[in-house]
C-alpha cells in the first residue's frame, strides 16, 4: 500500500465511539484505493498507451499527469454502493491531453479490476482537465460549471490517486490565486471563501433542478445528501478560510497547503479536533450507515411526497437538523460575533 493509502491515523480512530460507521468506512476506503493503486499499472496496455512501461518505481506515471479522486472516495467514507468519481490532470506543458484521456480508461479498467463499482456514466472515466483552466479561469466566463465542480472537489475532498507532484503543484496555483500578495492580514481569504460560498449555493439550486419532472423520483435520496455530505463539504471550506484571518499573505497560503486536498472531516478535525466534532458526527455517521444499506437507498429513491411519508426519511431530516446545529455551535464557539468570518458569511 502506497503512503498515499495509509493506515486510518490516530486522530481519526479517536472518533469510534461516536462515529463507529465513519472510521470502519474509512478503513474500507483506503483499502479499496490502495487495491486500485496497485491494479492501475498491470492495466493490460491500449493501443500506443506506455504511461507505465518501464516505470520505477511501479505505479510511477509520465510526468505532467495525475489521477484525482473526489466524491465519496475523496471524503475516505466509500460503501459498498459508492461509485468511484475521478477525472484525469494534465500539466498543457508537460502532457497532452490525449494522454490523459488514455489515463482515464486505465483508471476505468483498473476499477474494474479492483472491484469497484463505476458511475452508470461511462463517459466520467474518459475526462481530462488542464490544470490551467483550473487556475485560471476562476469567476470567469469560461468557469463552467464542469471547471467550478472539479476545482472545488479537488479543493475541499480531491486527493491523489497518482501523480502526486502534480496534484500539489496545481493546488498551490489555485491557492496563490485565491490568496494574492495584496490581500490584507485581517482577509479571511475571502476570494476562496466566495468561490466555497458560490459552489455550495450552485448544489442547491441544481438540486432543485435536477429533482423537477421526471427527476423527481430521486428527490429523497438526493435531498439526504444534500443536508449532510454537501454540507460537511461547504463547512469545511468556510472553516478552512476562516484559518487565514490574521496571517500573513505566505502564512496564510502554507496554512491553507496543509487543510486543503484533503477529506473534509480531516481538515475539520485539524482545526476544532476530535472531542469538539464528535457530537456533529454522531449525527452523520448515522446518516453514513443508513446509506450503506441497500434498501434504505431504495426506498428514499422516490419523489418528494412518497419520502416526506417514509419514516426513515423523517429519521434522517431529524439526524440533518441536529448536524446542522452541532456545526453552527462549532462555528460559533470557535468564531465569536467580532470574527471576520461571520461579517462576511452574511454581507
Amino acid at each position: 500500500m502506497t503512503a498515499d493509502h495509509a493506515p486510518v491515523a490516530a486522530g481519526f480512530t479517536a472518533l469510534e465511539a461516536d462515529a463507529p460507521h465513519l472510521v470502519q468506512l474509512r478503513r474500507r476506503t483506503e483499502a479499496q484505493l490502495g487495491r486500485l493503486s496497485d491494479a492501475l499499472p498491470t492495466v493490460p496496455v491500449l493501443d500506443d498507451d506506455d504511461l507505465f512501461r518501464g516505470a520505477e518505481p511501479a505505479g510511477v506515471i509520465e510526468p505532467g499527469l495525475s489521477v484525482v479522486v473526489c466524491g465519496s472516495y475523496g471524503r475516505g467514507e466509500a460503501g459498498p454502493q459508492a461509485d468511484l468519481d475521478s477525472y484525469v490532470l494534465y500539466e498543457p506543458e508537460r502532457a497532452a491531453e490525449a494522454r490523459a484521456r488514455v489515463l482515464a480508461r486505465r483508471v476505468h479498467g483498473a476499477a474494474k479490476a479492483a472491484g469497484i463499482r463505476q458511475p452508470a456514466d461511462g463517459g466520467a472515466f474518459e475526462s481530462a482537465q488542464s490544470t490551467d483552466a483550473l487556475i485560471n479561469t476562476i469567476g470567469g466566463v469560461a468557469d463552467v460549471n464542469q471547471i467550478t465542480t472539479r476545482r472545488l472537489l479537488m479543493l475541499l475532498e480531491g486527493r491523489a490517486l497518482a501523480g502526486e507532484a502534480v496534484f500539489r503543484r496545481t493546488l498551490d496555483g489555485l491557492i496563490a490565486t485565491y490568496v494574492q500578495d495584496h490581500h490584507g492580514r485581517d482577509d479571511p481569504a475571502t476570494f476562496l471563501l466566495n468561490d466555497v460560498i458560490r459552489y455550495y449555493r450552485s448544489i442547491c439550486v441544481d438540486f432543485e433542478m435536477k429533482t423537477r419532472g421526471a427527476e423527481a423520483k430521486g428527490w429523497g435520496l438526493r435531498n439526504v445528501k444534500l443536508v449532510f455530505s454537501r454540507k460537511l463539504l461547504y463547512v469545511s471550506g468556510v472553516v478552512a478560510a476562516a484559518e487565514t484571518a490574521a496571517l500573513a499573505v505566505e502564512e496564510k497560503r502554507r496554512l491553507l497547503g496543509g487543510l486543503l486536498g484533503r477529506p473534509p472531516i480531516d481538515r475539520m478535525l485539524d482545526v476544532c479536533g476530535p472531542m469538539a466534532l464528535a457530537p456533529a458526527l454522531s449525527h452523520y455517521d448515522r446518516f453514513l450507515a443508513a446509506l450503506d444499506d441497500p434498501a434504505n437507498r431504495a426506498a428514499l429513491d422516490v419523489p418528494p411526497a412518497e419520502a416526506r411519508a417514509l419514516p426513515l426519511y423523517r429519521e434522517l431530516k431529524d439526524e440533518a437538523a441536529g448536524f446542522s446545529r452541532e456545526l453552527m455551535i462549532l462555528i460559533e464557539t470557535r468564531y465569536p460575533a467580532d470574527h471576520p468570518l461571520r461579517l462576511r458569511l452574511v454581507l
